[in-house]
């Protein structure tokens, strides 16, 4: 918290009503894994309509942002993706934002507390354009947080379209990488959506200035989107590259049994000939007539199998 630009951090709940009503005073109350009982006492303090309150205790809402008299509330995501081989995660953080505060509720530790404060000690100037500048802010740190796991979502493209070449079985990693893309992309384009409302000049709660940073949050969600547009794009690529491989690997296996079947077709057709028992066959008596049955299957099979070689289907 920030009164007259100085910092403050031992406020006690009871007293942030008062508090953030006095002169040039900037609070931000960070409230992790709340019960019903903190939930409520926060929103007794800062008069929270129930809808919102209900909105802060519930998980697995859609990103939006709702307009109420004095405040907007922001439902964000930050995704965690420490690792190629690890799952992707998404947490919830919701944000409540006025003229001259910011309520963050959320479970674990998707923000850094020390973090945010650091940006805001870094920029004390800008304290004075209010609840705005918090808000983009920890926001900045969220969306922040998206960029490491896009870039480890990139290196599992990269493998994937690596390994789709060389043959290796990649289809479950596609759509492993495919549901991934979908999660991200269910939680960042509504947030960039969301962005609009606060944009709003009708809105009251933001000055110009305010609004500027937003603005520029905005940019930063609109990129985050794209990128997963382009890497959803070549997940979709790849996984046309591998059904076309194992295609062209099913053809080449069917060229190979072809070939084989019609080189033995031509040897059991000699052998069908002169394994039939008609009296009157030329060859039946003939003191060569094996030796020649044999050679005829040979070099026949033998004239197949360079013809197939040549043309490569063995």
């Amino acid at each position: 918290m920030f009164r007259q630009g100085k910092e403050l951090t031992t406020v006690p709940v009871a007293d942030l009503s008062e508090v953030r009503r006095q002169p040039d005073t900037l609070l931000w109350a960070d409230v992790v894994d709340a019960s019903a009982e903190e939930l409520l006492q926060m929103g007794e303090e800062f008069d929270l309509h129930p809808l919102a309150l209900a909105s802060c205790s519930r998980t697995g809402q859609r990103p939006r942002a709702e307009h109420y008299p004095s405040y907007v509330l922001y439902v964000a995501y930050v995704p965690e993706h420490a690792s190629p081989d690890d799952p992707l995660r998404l947490h919830e953080v919701d944000l409540v934002a006025g003229e001259n505060f910011l309520l963050s509720f959320h479970g674990g530790s998707p923000i850094d507390a020390e973090a945010v404060a650091a940006r805001v000690r870094a920029h004390p100037e800008l304290v004075e354009h209010g609840g705005g500048f918090l808000l983009y802010v920890v926001l900045g740190e969220l969306v922040d947080g998206y960029f490491p796991a896009l870039d480890t979502i990139g290196e599992r493209v990269e493998a994937l379209e690596e390994a789709v070449f060389e043959g290796g079985q990649v289809q479950a990693d596609i759509f492993r990488l495919r549901k991934d893309l979908l999660a991200m992309r269910r939680v960042a384009g509504p947030m960039r959506d969301a962005m609009i409302v606060l944009l709003r000049r009708d809105l009251g709660l933001f000055g110009d200035e305010g609004r500027r940073y937003l603005q520029d949050m905005y940019d930063h969600l609109i990129r985050v989107v794209e990128n997963l547009e382009d890497y959803q794009d070549l997940t979709a690529g790849a996984l046309e590259a591998n059904l076309t491989v194992l295609s062209n690997r099913l053809s080449d296996v069917a060229k190979n049994l072809g070939a084989y079947a019609a080189i033995f077709a031509v040897v059991t057709m000699v052998a069908g000939i002169y394994g039939m028992n008609f009296d009157h066959m030329p060859e039946l008596h003939w003191r060569y007539g094996y030796a020649w049955s044999l050679g005829l299957m040979v070099a026949s099979a033998g004239a197949l199998w360079w013809y197939f070689k040549r043309k490569g289907w063995l």
